[in-house]
């Protein structure tokens, strides 16, 4: 995501980007990537549903239960509403992104992925919409012990960001003195025993086929949550 002029506003050193992108800089990164021409969410063009849509069928049931955290204008989330009758909800720093989620018919509110105002084991699919990648390190061990608490066991937990296999961070070409990471964001939760990645798919970012050129590589990874018992 470049920007036609280098911005310049610097953000403080004491200020994290999670406070920035709850500030103003969530509303900003939804103006530039969501406008009436952005294409609504479908199988044929969003790997996350593609991926939804291959769970057991068992597990996708009407009344199934769905988090996407980095949730934007809830388009992903509506098209499981409408199409296979999921209860959805979404949560986003940015409230130009809430609104518009709350103006499909999508329960969402403001807030950042280290503090989820959910219940224990309340979703049976939570999604990580292409956000971790904007989140502060020093929260990351935050981030999968609040995704962990609000799904359930069996769940699936389902992942949409850059990758690298080595951590790789750059200056935010929108904001002085915010930065991106890339790595290898299952790794958050492929730890602990209970987590085993089932599909994990590399992409170019913008072009969305295979590329040897690992500077573009997406990945959109599936995680199985079982501690043993259910299913």
């Amino acid at each position: 995501m470049r920007s036609s002029r280098p911005c310049s506003r610097r953000l403080r050193s004491d200020v994290k980007q999670r406070d920035a992108f709850l500030e103003s800089e969530g509303d900003a990164w939804f103006r530039r990537n969501v406008t009436p021409a952005t294409p609504h969410a479908a199988p044929q063009t969003d790997s996350l549903l593609r991926e939804i849509l291959d769970l057991p069928a068992r597990h996708c049931v009407p009344g199934t239960k769905v988090l996407e955290i980095g949730c934007g204008d809830g388009a992903r989330l509506s098209w499981l509403k409408e199409n296979r009758g999921f209860d959805c909800c979404g949560i986003d720093p940015s409230a130009e992104a809430v609104a518009a989620a709350q103006a499909r018919g999508i329960t969402a509110c403001k807030g950042t992925a280290e503090r989820l105002p959910f219940e224990d084991q309340a979703f049976e699919i939570v999604i990580f919409g292409f956000c971790l990648y904007l989140c502060d390190r020093e929260d990351l061990f935050r981030i999968a012990s609040e995704a962990d608490r609000v799904l359930r066991s069996p769940g699936w937990l389902l992942i949409l960001d850059f990758y690298s296999p080595a951590t790789l961070k750059r200056e935010y070409h929108h904001r002085r003195g915010l930065f991106s990471y890339k790595m290898d964001y299952r790794t958050l939760f492929t730890w602990h025993p209970a987590y085993t990645s089932y599909s994990h798919k590399l992409r170019h970012h913008s072009e969305h086929g295979y590329t040897d050129d690992s500077t573009e590589w997406v990945a959109t990874s599936v995680l199985r949550k079982h501690l043993g018992s259910g299913e």
